[in-house]
């Protein structure tokens, strides 16, 4: 309800209590004063009349002479009655008026409800008792001036409400401009209009309003530019590659997804898949420095390859070791030579420089009438021929056999059989003790067939893909609890979110570890931070579950994503790792520096340890040891090592 309709409403409820309020009083005291008049003016026409009509009654013809007299004062309409009576109760002379009045209303009349008293006196002659006469007033007169009355206080009732009602709405319409005008205003702020409110309110008291609605509009579109350009950074990040600059794997993924709908122009092409050859190698020999570096000159010569294609190419980068350049309306033909060409301009890029290709490059035309995971089957089976193919590259049409799904599940359940891995440990150094925390432990699997490791870029994408990475696991907590048995140290095991998410491989593990409650203390399961937002229940249980056990927690990647603070402080774990985003070339980067120092802050807030992860220099060290971050970890310490019983 509006407020004018709410204050007019209460003013007529308030006007109309005064009104029936006075009402009652006016009729009340009128009502009093009235009878009293009208007994007095009935007594005085008693006591007259009997004086003048007595002497009249004794006589052979004095009841018509009374009666004349009677009708002489009766016909003036004062009187509801007169009447005179013998000794004997016999009615001698009656006079009387309709209790009706024409100009008031009856229910008035029923309303107030005025009754005259009747007033008698004795008619004698001073000796002997000639009878009674009765005299009662007409409420008439009473009725028409109460009545009357009641009309001028209505009327008066009335306009003094007209009066206050239309004073009312131009106070309320002072009051509410003001509030009109803001209402809109913050409409306007949410449709992103900024502008000032110039409208001053007549009343100091509401003019506050106004420019505290002037100082938001401020705020909120100083803070709405910094948020639109924030977004936009976040949005190219989100789908950038922030390593090489190219388009990441979410971008493929939209990409190829507006390739393959019905509505794209173009409903046909190629995909090729190229592959860092060396990129593990390097990683491990030269370090992860190294590594980027590799990276790096492979996606410019990428970038400038894909420049000179006159057709429509783009380029993204879709692991650490895969890029994929997508190109439209190519034949074969050109395709091949374009194959030729960067194959050619890619060898430069082996800094390890031993006559080995630098990159497998694997080639599928698609068309819209295949699937996205059909399209990148026939990709990563081409690549994988590639690596035996003397140019180092190689089309999916040109195979007879296909690495299907079926192939790689079949290649993974060949691994599981096995129930054997090379383990690697890296160790995560105490910089205040100068000795090994604990040591972070990896897997290495290896063809049956051949004896070849199998490239962790291929294998984790083809398990995650088949729902396996929870039998993965379980085969790395296995071997590495057999190894922990013979050999005591601290070591942590990664444990994959799609493991984290599934029951059946948490009950396994929790079962385990009751089992082997001797090995518990000295191990430490490490979580990507992304468990805490996407499966931010099972995380927190399954973790107070291993505390439970004496097992320790480490987070990982620690930074990359600020919403899974909520379950960082539910779960309050031992040790969290800076992302290695924020750790590279930190002693250059003062941005870095002041996000890692407001992480340490939360960390140490919550009185948890922190441990910076992918530590490649001197310099790195030393600027993170400034910082006070003591737990640190990197080739800069030490490289993964086999794990020796």
């Amino acid at each position: 309800m509006r407020l004018s309709t709410q204050l007019s409403t209460s003013l007529l409820v308030f006007l109309i209590l005064v009104f029936a309020g006075s009402f009652v009083i006016n009729v009340k005291l009128t009502r009093e004063y009235v009878n009293e008049q009208l007994a007095t003016h009935a007594q005085d026409t008693a006591t007259s009349l009997g004086l003048s009509i007595t002497p009249y009654l004794s006589e052979d013809n004095g009841i018509a002479i009374a009666e004349t007299m009677v009708n002489a004062i009766f016909d003036r309409g004062f009187y509801q009655y007169i009447t005179i009576t013998d000794m004997e109760g016999n009615l001698l002379i009656e006079k009387r008026n309709p209790t009706t009045v024409d100009n008031v209303p009856s229910w008035f009349t029923d309303i107030v409800e005025i009754t005259p008293p009747v007033e008698k006196t004795e008619l004698n002659d001073g000796w002997t008792m000639a009878g009674e006469l009765a005299v009662q007033s007409h409420p008439r007169l009473a009725n028409e001036t109460l009545w009357e009355s009641v009309k001028q206080s209505a009327f008066m009732f009335f306009a003094a409400f007209v009066f206050a009602y239309i004073a009312l709405l131009f106070i309320i319409t002072a009051i509410t401009k003001p509030l009109r005008i803001v209402v809109n205003k913050i409409e306007d702020i949410q449709n992103q209009k900024f502008s000032h409110i110039n409208y001053k309110p007549f009343t100091k008291e509401l003019s506050f309003i106004t420019q505290a609605v002037n100082r938001l509009s401020s705020s909120v579109e100083a803070m709405f530019k910094e948020l639109t350009q924030k977004a936009e950074q976040y949005r190219i990040q989100a789908y950038e590659d922030s390593l090489t600059g190219t388009q990441n794997r979410s971008a493929f993924s939209r990409h190829m997804t507006a390739l393959l709908s019905k509505t794209a122009t173009s409903d046909e092409g190629y995909v090729i898949l190229i592959r860092l050859a060396q990129l593990n190698a390097i990683n491990m020999t030269l370090g992860a420095q190294e590594g980027d570096n590799y990276v790096i000159s492979v996606a410019n010569e990428l970038k400038s390859f894909t420049s000179s294609i006159q057709e429509t190419a783009f380029l993204f980068r879709v692991s650490g070791a895969d890029f994929v350049l997508v190109t439209e309306a190519m034949t074969k033909q050109d395709c091949e030579a374009r194959l030729q060409e960067l194959s050619s301009s890619l060898s430069h890029c082996n800094p390890i420089k031993d006559g080995s290709k630098a990159v497998w490059i694997g080639a599928a035309q698609f068309n819209d009438e295949q699937s996205f995971s059909e399209i990148m089957e026939n990709a990563d089976s081409a690549l994988m021929a590639a690596t035996k193919q003397a140019n180092g590259w190689q089309f999916a049409s040109e195979l007879s056999h296909i690495h299907s799904n079926t192939a790689w599940k079949e290649r993974l359940n060949q691994i599981l059989e096995q129930q054997y891995a090379d383990i690697v440990i890296q160790p995560v150094m105490n910089i205040e003790k100068n000795a090994a925390s604990y040591y972070e432990a990896f897997a290495r699997f290896k063809e049956k067939s051949s004896g070849n490791a199998i490239p962790m870029s291929q294998l984790i994408p083809a398990s995650e893909r088949l729902n396996l990475i929870p039998e993965v696991d379980k085969l790395v907590v296995t071997l590495v609890l057999n190894k922990l048995a013979q050999n005591k140290r601290n070591v942590a095991i990664n444990i994959a979110n799609a493991s984290l998410a599934n029951t059946a491989f948490r009950q396994w593990l929790l079962t385990l570890l009751n089992q082997n409650t001797a090995l518990c203390t000295q191990l430490v399961f490490e979580l990507e931070d992304s468990a805490l937002i996407h499966h931010k229940d099972d995380a927190i249980s399954f973790c107070k579950s291993l505390v439970n056990l004496g097992c320790k927690i480490t987070i990982e990647h620690f930074g990359d994503n600020l919403a899974s603070l909520a379950g960082l402080r539910a779960i309050q774990p031992h040790f969290v790792k800076i992302s290695g985003k924020l750790t590279k070339d930190i002693h250059a980067d003062k941005d870095s520096q002041l996000f890692v120092t407001s992480l340490l802050s939360i960390a140490r807030g919550l009185n948890i340890n922190v441990i910076a992860e992918l530590v490649e220099n001197e310099a790195e060290s030393v600027a993170l040891s400034r910082l006070d971050v003591a737990y640190q970890q990197g080739f800069y310490f030490a490289k993964p090592a086999l794990w020796q019983y």
